[in-house]
């Protein structure tokens, strides 16, 4: 590592330092969107070859869109001279849109698929598999008039949306291929891609990478608009960059344009992207500018207790240590504040359950390192109930929907926007809001609200108390849903369904594709545990949340409850060895379990409770805590409490 400069969130960059590329080290809490959009108003105001063009832009990259908007809140009337987009979002609108005939001609040379057609191909849509709305009965016959096979084809739409070019292939030696599900003939492979290419006119993320890469060593055009188009790039959480973006933004800056990239090693915990701490670590680009390195300490997040707590978990990490700036409204808040203890809640007896109970009603948001893990602590949610929800979640892991974002915002699956429908009606009817019932109405169909007569939303009223006046917690929400298609269809409510649907209309729970094992889940889920799920879990004012859904946001209490994965990491990656001797540079299992705690345990503004299970982790953590602060400076220690208080055995025991 080179000879880092400390700053703070605060600092303006001097035109000097805006001629080189930028490395900036800074941890959790640290103000890094502060910093990033301060000096990027700062350029497009000062620096003349921004602030006197209208046509050269600063582009800024983060990792999500919730982070992109974010940016784009904080820069407000500066926007006109900045863009922001996630690494995907720029390809596509720089660098895939502009230059269709580029994409065609690399499709044929890598991968010998030619692509009739001008119609534009361009991503994926968010949360839909890339051969959504399309039958897969369509794809066989495409298959066999390009093969001349005559088989009878029984591939799953799943496999068949899973084919993509291979981006490991072309990391490892620059290798052109795709991949996909062994159960997939050679043969059919580059059919299938082709089909996919050709009707649906559609990327996945990774393809999107890998074009827009080829795209800008292939097209020396296209490179130097983006040049010209974009003097200065800035890269927010490059942690958490796979190596083809980083060639990618490695190529751009090579010449002319400058590069600043913002991350922390500590918070790289997306390897299953391809993301790897040693990349922020070990970067520089090519070409006449040097790369100067920044380190950002201050943490305006966190207590003192909770900043000392991370890092300990991060003293193998030299390039951060943080010291905590958090401003308080008062010298009692602050006094308050900085006694509150690290929590150790001990055990899964019913007295630790009791206290995590009372901890989330007063406004804790519980950190898992699985949403499986995430259902144990749902209050009032029976085993079975749990297990369901386990399944049902699971169904979806190697899927391209991610479930919980489906149910937050999109309502794409079948099953998912029945529920929404059926919950949205309820709390119209619970109300008496009108507006929530059009509400549900219009999840399942377009309709003119106009033709709502005063009769016809008699007849609504009265079909919605035949359907939920006798409903329980334990009712099962498939059969309310039932309930509401079979009432339907009584006479009394023709004028109704003339109006809003068709005769034969029924709510759609499931599609054609659902596996068995998914609908029995489904249709096992009470009332009480599905209307939980959508309002309570995957919500956005969630109380429980996945580590990788958690990162970028913050709460004043945080439960901690992350053990590692038995069946992935076959490393001797446990929490008592973690404890032991904290390990987080490298790109094992057990360093990336090290860097998901860190997390997870940096988002907690006052209180951090950290629930262990095992009396062994618990005096584990005891054991390396009280190591570590007999070799801190007074202002490094670690306050903790073990919880409940328990008389008898001590932990010094075990």
């Amino acid at each position: 590592m080179a000879m880092s400069t400390k700053i703070n969130s605060s600092k303006l960059l001097t035109p000097e330092q805006l001629d080189s590329h930028i490395k900036i080290y800074a941890g959790p809490g640290a103000g890094k969107t502060h910093f990033l959009v301060e000096n990027v108003k700062n350029i497009v105001t000062t620096y003349p070859l921004v602030a006197q063009s209208k046509a050269r832009k600063v582009l800024c990259i983060t990792y999500t869109n919730a982070g992109v908007d974010e940016i784009k809140r904080r820069l407000d009337r500066f926007s006109t001279s900045v863009e922001a987009h996630t690494i995907h979002g720029f390809i596509i609108e720089h660098i895939i849109k502009p230059f269709q005939e580029d994409l065609r001609q690399i499709m044929q040379e890598d991968f010998s698929i030619d692509i009739k057609g001008k119609s534009q191909i361009t991503s994926q849509v968010e949360g839909l598999g890339i051969l959504h709305g399309i039958d897969k009965s369509d794809i066989f016959e495409f298959i066999k008039s390009v093969t001349g096979d005559t088989e009878e084809l029984s591939y799953s739409k799943k496999i068949l949306g899973e084919v993509e070019v291979d981006i490991a292939a072309y990391l490892a030696d620059k290798t052109a291929k795709l991949r996909a599900s062994k159960q997939i003939k050679d043969g059919h492979i580059i059919p299938i891609k082709q089909y996919a290419w050709s009707k649906t006119r559609k990327l996945t993320h990774n393809e999107i990478l890998y074009f827009g890469y080829r795209i800008l060593q292939r097209n020396h055009l296209a490179l130097y608009t983006t040049r010209v188009k974009f003097p200065f790039i800035f890269v927010d959480e490059f942690q958490d960059t796979n190596p083809l973006q980083t060639l990618l933004i490695k190529l751009i800056g090579s010449k002319s344009t400058i590069i600043g990239t913002i991350g922390d090693i500590a918070q790289s915990i997306y390897s299953f992207q391809g993301a790897k701490p040693s990349q922020f670590l070990a970067l520089n680009i090519d070409g006449n500018r040097v790369l100067n390195e920044y380190t950002i300490s201050d943490n305006r997040r966190s207590t003192v207790n909770v900043v000392n707590l991370c890092n300990f978990l991060r003293k193998s990490d030299p390039t951060v240590i943080q010291n905590s700036q958090k401003c308080y409204s008062s010298d009692e808040e602050k006094e308050t504040a900085e006694k509150t203890k690290i929590h150790i809640i001990s055990g899964e007896d019913a007295s630790a359950k009791q206290l995590i109970n009372s901890v989330i009603a007063d406004g804790a948001v519980v950190l898992t390192r699985t949403w499986a893990a995430a259902f144990s602590y749902i209050q009032g949610i029976n085993e079975e109930q749990e297990k369901c929800l386990k399944a049902i979640y699971n169904a979806y892991y190697t899927s391209p929907i991610d479930i919980r974002s489906d149910i937050v915002e999109h309502n794409y699956v079948t099953w998912v926007r029945a529920f929404k429908f059926i919950f949205t009606l309820w709390n119209g009817y619970k109300t008496g809001a009108l507006v929530e019932i059009i509400a549900a109405l219009t999840l399942l169909t377009d309709f003119d609200t106009k033709k709502l007569t005063p009769k016809i939303l008699a007849q609504l009223k009265r079909l919605t108390s035949e359907v939920f006046d006798t409903i329980s917690s334990e009712s099962l929400t498939v059969d309310i849903i039932n309930r509401f298609s079979l009432r339907l269809h009584q006479e009394i409510y023709n004028e109704l369904v003339s109006v809003v649907w068709s005769d034969k209309f029924a709510i759609p729970i499931f599609d054609d594709e659902d596996r068995d094992e998914l609908k029995a889940n489904v249709s096992l889920l009470s009332w009480d545990t599905s209307h939980r799920l959508f309002s309570e879990v995957f919500s956005e004012d969630s109380r429980y949340m996945t580590v990788h859904q958690a990162k970028g946001r913050e709460w004043e209490k945080v439960i901690v409850s992350l053990e590692p994965n038995s069946r992935k990491d076959r490393d001797n990656t446990t929490l008592s060895n973690m404890f032991s001797n904290p390990q987080l540079l490298n790109e094992e299992n057990s360093e990336e379990f090290t860097r998901m705690y860190y997390v997870a345990c940096s988002r907690a503004k006052v209180d951090l409770y950290i629930h262990l299970k095992k009396a062994l982790d618990v005096s584990s953590l005891k054991k390396a805590l009280d190591n570590y602060n007999q070799v801190c400076e007074e202002n490094g220690r670690v306050d903790y409490e073990i919880l409940p208080i328990r008389t008898g055995k001590s932990y010094n025991d075990f």
